[in-house]
C-alpha cells in the first residue's frame, strides 16, 4: 500500500494590512483643482465678454465721432463755398464802380479805398480751393479741415463786408458829385438866363426910350401899335394881352386885355392900375428908386412884419410874397435892382381863386425891369 505523501506545512499567507484610507488625500486635491479651472474659465470668459463689449462700445463711439467730424467738415466746407458765392456777387457789383473816374465822385479817395478793398479780397479771401473732406480721412484731419473752412469763411465775410462798405462810400461820393454837377448846371442856366434877361431889359429900356422920344417928337398921343396913357405906353390887344411900358422907369408887364386901366394914374408916373370888375381883380404895376440899396431879404422881412405871409420866395433879385387879408388874396412880386425896385401886385377875392389864379400865374412873371440884374420865374 502506497504510503501517504508527506504532509508539508505550508504557511498560509497573511494579507498585509493597508494603511487607513484618508478621503482628504484621495479626493481633496482633485476637487480643488477642478474648481480653480472652472473659476479661471469663468474669469477668462468674463474678460473676453468685457473686452468684446468694450471694443464694441469703443468702435461705436469712434464711428460716431468720425461721422460727426465728417458731418461738421462737410457743413463747414459747404458753408465756405456758399459764403464765397455770396461774397463774389457783392465784389462783382463793387467792381463795376472801379470804372468811375475821379471826375465822377466828390472824394477821389473813396475810389482808391474801394480798389484796395477789392485787391485785398482777391489776395486773401478769393481762393476757396484746397479744402475737402476725404472719405478715408481720420477724425483729426477732418477737424483740421473744419477749422480751416470756418476760419476762411469768417475772413472772407469780413473782407467782403469791407468791399461793400467801400462801395457804399463810392456811391455816396458819386451822388454828392452828381448833386454838385446838377447845381453847377443849374447855376450855369441861371447865369445864362440872367444874361438873357439883362439883354431883354436893355432892349426894353431902349424900347421905352424910343417910345419917349417918339412921344416928344409928335403932337399925337397915338401910335400905330398902341396909345399914350398918361405918358406911358399901352399896346393894342394881341393874343389876349396888352403890353404896358412905364416910361419913367422903363419896366413893363403883359396885362390881360379884359382889364381896364384905372384913370387917372399917379401924378408921379411911377405906374398904373388895371381892373376886371367881373372878377373883382386888380393888377397894379409900379416902381420906385432904390435909394437905400434895399435887398430882397430886407424887403421880404418887411412884408413878414406887416402881413401874415403864407408863401415867399427869394431867387436872385426877385422877391415874391403872398398872404390873405380881409377875404382877399394878395400877391406881390418885386424885382430889386441897383437903381430901382419894380413891382407887380395882384389882389382878388379868395372865392375867385379858380378864375384868378391862372391869370396870376400868366401875368406876374411878365414883369421886367431894365434897371435890375434879372429875375426868375415864380
Amino acid at each position: 500500500m502506497p504510503s501517504a505523501p508527506p504532509v508539508v506545512d505550508v504557511p498560509t499567507p497573511v494579507p498585509q494590512s493597508e494603511p487607513p484610507h484618508d478621503d482628504r488625500q484621495v479626493h481633496g486635491p482633485t476637487h480643488g483643482h477642478k474648481k480653480a479651472i472652472i473659476i479661471t474659465a469663468i474669469v477668462v470668459a468674463v474678460v473676453i465678454v468685457i473686452g468684446a463689449v468694450g471694443g464694441f462700445i469703443w468702435n461705436r463711439r469712434h464711428q460716431s465721432e468720425l461721422a460727426q467730424a465728417r458731418e461738421s467738415c462737410t457743413a463747414a466746407v459747404q458753408a465756405l463755398e456758399d459764403q464765397y458765392e455770396e461774397s463774389q456777387k457783392e465784389v462783382d457789383e463793387a467792381q463795376q464802380l472801379e470804372t468811375l473816374s475821379a471826375d465822377d465822385v466828390a472824394d477821389e479817395d473813396t475810389l482808391k479805398e474801394l480798389k484796395d478793398a477789392i485787391n485785398r479780397y482777391h489776395q486773401f479771401s478769393g481762393d476757396k480751393s484746397g479744402l475737402t473732406c476725404a472719405a478715408d480721412a481720420h477724425k483729426d484731419v477732418l477737424d483740421y479741415v473744419t477749422r480751416q473752412a470756418r476760419s476762411r469763411a469768417a475772413t472772407q465775410r469780413e473782407d467782403a463786408q469791407a468791399v461793400g462798405k467801400a462801395a457804399e462810400a463810392v456811391q455816396s461820393s458819386r451822388k454828392a458829385q452828381q448833386k454838385a454837377d446838377a447845381k453847377a448846371a443849374e447855376d450855369a442856366a441861371a447865369e445864362a438866363k440872367h444874361k438873357q434877361e439883362q439883354q431883354e431889359a436893355k432892349e426894353q429900356a431902349r424900347k421905352a426910350q424910343r417910345t419917349n422920344e417918339n412921344q416928344e417928337s409928335t403932337t399925337s398921343s397915338a401910335r400905330a401899335d398902341g396909345e399914350n396913357i398918361d405918358g406911358d405906353w399901352l399896346s393894342y390887344p394881341k393874343n389876349g394881352k396888352r403890353e404896358y411900358i412905364n416910361v419913367r422907369y422903363g419896366f413893363s408887364a403883359q396885362i390881360p386885355e379884359d382889364f381896364a386901366i384905372v384913370t387917372p394914374g399917379p401924378d408921379n408916373g411911377d405906374g398904373q392900375t388895371f381892373v376886371d370888375k367881373d372878377l373883382d381883380m386888380r393888377i397894379t404895376v409900379s416902381a420906385m428908386h432904390n435909394a437905400l440899396d434895399t435887398t430882397p431879404q430886407q424887403t421880404l422881412a418887411t412884408y413878414k412884419r406887416e402881413y401874415d405871409v403864407s408863401y415867399s420866395l427869394i431867387k436872385g433879385d426877385v422877391m415874391v410874397a403872398t398872404w390873405a387879408q380881409d377875404g382877399d388874396v394878395h400877391y406881390v412880386r418885386e424885382i430889386i435892382g441897383d437903381k430901382a425896385i419894380s413891382m407887380i401886385e395882384l389882389i382878388y377875392p379868395e372865392t375867385n381863386h379858380a378864375s384868378c389864379d391862372p391869370i396870376l400865374e400868366e401875368t406876374a412873371p411878365t414883369l421886367t425891369a431894365p434897371y435890375a440884374h434879372g429875375g426868375a420865374d415864380r
